[in-house]
């Protein structure tokens, strides 16, 4: 079951909650914020080619299709500032056959601030204990040595450690690691409260 969720609620992904932001579930009103990261050169650098805006409202489309299926793979957020209300990007857990995997794009002026840290650690525990996850795992350019410095403090695991595919790199990390370390990491609550 290590491609498996299990803990989305009926409309799909259910909120959840750091010390900083929340994580709202993605909604078809989102799609400007979708829309402008995919589009942007500078949040794609380390992703892959920014897209079209006509390629990526299409994909938006599909992704809150996906999104609000009740036993679907797909997990989408959008993170907001807790104090501000604005949204800083967006996280995704996605169920593939050897794993979740677990993306994040968040607007180049937060960088290097502890956003990714902080919400993909969220995640992890959402998927570890609620999500019935065996492996999350994650991607990026061989190129982008900030990801991989959060991946090693996540402690993730380099797979395979000697390269990459592509010029891309894969990191994961089991529920069994995830257990070793304490489990549950984040100090706010599993879930947000009901709206």
């Amino acid at each position: 079951m290590s491609g498996s969720i299990s803990g989305a609620s009926p409309l799909g992904a259910p909120p959840l909650e750091t010390a900083r932001f929340r994580l709202r579930p993605l909604e078809a009103h989102d799609d400007g914020l979708y829309i402008g990261l995919y589009t942007d050169e500078e949040v794609m650098r380390y992703v892959g080619e920014p897209m079209a805006a006509v390629a990526a409202r299409s994909a938006f489309d599909k992704v809150v299709a996906f999104s609000q299926r009740k036993h679907g793979g797909y997990q989408a957020w959008v993170v907001v500032d807790r104090s501000t209300g604005e949204e800083w990007g967006l996280l995704a857990l996605v169920a593939r056959e050897d794993g979740s995997e677990i993306g994040a794009l968040i607007w180049p002026q937060y960088h290097n601030a502890g956003v990714a840290t902080e919400i993909i650690r969220r995640l992890m525990d959402f998927a570890f204990a609620e999500g019935g996850v065996d492996t999350v795992f994650t991607r990026h350019r061989a190129v982008n040595g900030g990801a991989e410095g959060l991946m090693r403090k996540l402690d993730f695991r380099r797979i395979p450690a000697e390269g990459s595919n592509e010029g891309e790199v894969r990191w994961e990390r089991t529920r069994q690691r995830w257990q070793r370390a304490g489990g549950m990491q984040t100090r706010a609550p599993m879930t947000a409260p009901s709206e």
